[in-house]
């Protein structure tokens, strides 16, 4: 890991802060899990692919979208590939510009920018216009309209739950096999209704989108495209490489090699 940066807004008394920064390096499967805090947290992989879990929905973020998590929500962040996490977290007067639920954001040239330019600061100066705009021109930039991502809806019914996270750890998995309803303690006939009752997915399009969500972070750890077809149940490359096209909107070979943004 790299070190840390931490600032605040000072005042004319008593320094308050108002937000504190880290860059951290990291390697494929560095995660945490987070209970939740009175910070805002605004989470960005310079390089890689983050995962990000919260409560009932789960993210695939590229270097391209960073991810908003409002104060006090519980959350979970696994990344893949090696590269660099920049978070920043916003005191709560501060959040309440923000969204108040997790959003996907773009990382615009403009907001990559000032990311790079908070993070070595350390410190926000209110007497000092120039630090000051910084930060207002960061908030500005988070309360954009939030893009499309490729989240992943988790059901709450523990028979559900079970088959989902089966599922997650073996995408190749039919779901008529034995094995995934006996996993699961339920009928596919029942899980089915469970799914779309739960995630709004049908299970065979829940399926496809873990399976999706796999290749993402198989990518971005350097597996190739054939052997990622392969592990996440598809019977010949082409047919991953045209459904991750229609997905995603790139080829995986171009997304693999997009991991790492200009």
């Amino acid at each position: 890991m790299s070190c840390a940066a931490h600032g605040y807004i000072e005042t004319n008394s008593r320094p308050r802060r108002k937000f504190r920064a880290v860059s951290v390096g990291f390697t494929s499967g560095y995660h945490w899990r987070v209970s939740g805090s009175d910070w805002g947290e605004l989470v960005w992989a310079a390089r890689g692919v983050m995962t990000v879990a919260v409560e009932s929905s789960q993210w695939v973020v590229s270097p391209q979208h960073a991810l908003w998590i409002p104060p006090r929500v519980p959350h979970r962040v696994r990344l893949a590939g090696r590269g660099v996490l920049s978070q920043v977290y916003f005191s709560r007067t501060t959040c309440r510009r923000l969204p108040t639920v997790p959003q996907v954001i773009h990382v615009s040239a403009l907001l990559r920018e000032l990311l790079r330019r908070l993070l070595p600061l350390g410190t926000l100066r209110r007497a000092v216009p120039r630090e000051h705009h910084v930060l207002q021109l960061l908030l500005d930039e988070l309360v954009v309209v939030p893009v499309a991502a490729m989240e992943l809806p988790l059901p709450t019914d523990e028979r559900a739950r079970r088959a989902a996270e089966y599922l997650q750890t073996n995408p190749s998995v039919e779901l008529r096999a034995p094995a995934f309803a006996r996993h699961a303690n339920a009928s596919v006939r029942t899980l089915e209704r469970l799914f779309a009752g739960e995630t709004g997915l049908l299970l065979g399009a829940w399926r496809h989108r873990a399976q999706l969500v796999r290749a993402m972070t198989l990518l971005a750890d350097g597996t190739l495209v054939g052997d990622t077809a392969t592990i996440v149940g598809y019977a010949s490359t082409s047919a991953f490489v045209a459904a991750f096209w229609r997905a995603i909107g790139v080829t995986p070979g171009a997304y693999a090699a997009n991991m790492t943004p200009g």
